[in-house]
């Protein structure tokens, strides 16, 4: 039958040798050239409309994981965000034990359009890492986004564009499920979830995590999304994502992160390489909870009793 093979899982992967079926589009009779190009225009490119159609599961290896991206249509200089009247903010927290702690911002209006207007990424080596040898703490990253969200002048490049300005996450706070799995360096036997909690409340800011939608469904439709979202609007017009120019590592990672090299013989092989791609797991974390702009409720207004005895 035209569009139907047999295929074995290869000695040394769990299950080998069981048959696996696969059916091909051409197998179908009602499959007209019109449908396929309808069919293949869903796709974000054209290695995953041959992984998904051509059933080619190495189409991805060595693909860049968002070939969308482009610096001179999705990079654009820095805007003032922090009006909620405009911009709903939504941010993200990517912890590790052995490496420094990531975390990304962004914004998001009422038609549709999303920016990502604020990165932190102190590793060493880079731009905002340690110089006296010392790695950041639970309580340096909350303090860190304690000055982001407040009103200084002293804030760091990725949000020059807030300094002086408060900023207000009207969204949701986002972390990696890791942070629950570990404890944090707080030395009370506290994961990170419950050490940004306690943080928060002495700082007097609300740092209250939640733990981000993984697996490789949700990731996967993530990475599907933010890639729709790259791509120009209708008509060629510009694309629904942005990335401030302030933000260089989250445009490195979008230019340079990878799938590996190799055929891809399970879910665990298609993952991207982990080049430095802590800014763009963020993204990914925010993205599974389908974000967007947020209008802000009304405020009662405050009328004053005619009579004081019962409150009319």
């Amino acid at each position: 039958m035209q569009g139907l093979t047999l295929r074995r899982i290869p000695p040394g992967h769990p299950s080998a040798g069981i048959p696996v079926v696969r059916l091909h589009y051409s197998a179908d009779p009602d499959m007209t050239p019109e449908r396929l190009a309808v069919l293949s225009a869903r796709y974000t490119s054209e290695a995953r409309r041959r992984r998904e159609l051509e059933i080619e599961y190495e189409a991805l290896e060595g693909e860049l994981l968002y070939p969308q991206f482009h610096a001179s249509r999705n990079v654009c200089p820095p805007a003032n965000l922090s009006d909620p009247n405009y911009w709903t903010l939504w941010m993200a927290l990517d912890p590790h034990p052995r490496t420094a702690h990531a975390m990304a911002y962004e914004a998001f209006n009422k038609y549709g359009d999303c920016i990502v207007c604020g990165e932190f990424w102190p590793e060493f080596g880079t731009k905002y890492g340690p110089t006296d040898g010392a790695r950041y703490l639970t309580r340096d990253y909350a303090e860190a986004i304690q000055l982001f969200e407040s009103d200084s002048k002293n804030k760091p490049v990725p949000f020059e564009w807030a300094r002086g300005r408060k900023l207000s996450v009207a969204g949701r706070r986002f972390m990696d499920t890791f942070g629950k799995a570990t404890y944090s360096d707080e030395g009370q036997g506290e994961d990170y979830f419950d050490s940004y909690l306690r943080l928060g409340n002495e700082l007097k800011i609300n740092l209250n995590f939640r733990p981000a939608l993984k697996g490789s469904d949700n990731l996967g439709k993530a990475y599907d999304s933010i890639a729709r979202k790259l791509m120009p609007s209708q008509g060629d017009g510009p694309p629904r994502m942005r990335v401030f120019e302030t933000c260089i590592e989250t445009i490195d990672e979008f230019e340079n992160v990878r799938f590996p090299e190799g055929e891809a013989e399970s879910a665990r092989d298609e993952k991207p390489i982990s080049y430095q791609k802590h800014a763009l797991d963020c993204l990914a974390y925010i993205e599974t909870a389908r974000p967007g702009f947020i209008e802000l409720r009304p405020q009662r207004e405050q009328r004053i009793p005619i009579c004081e005895a019962t409150g009319w």
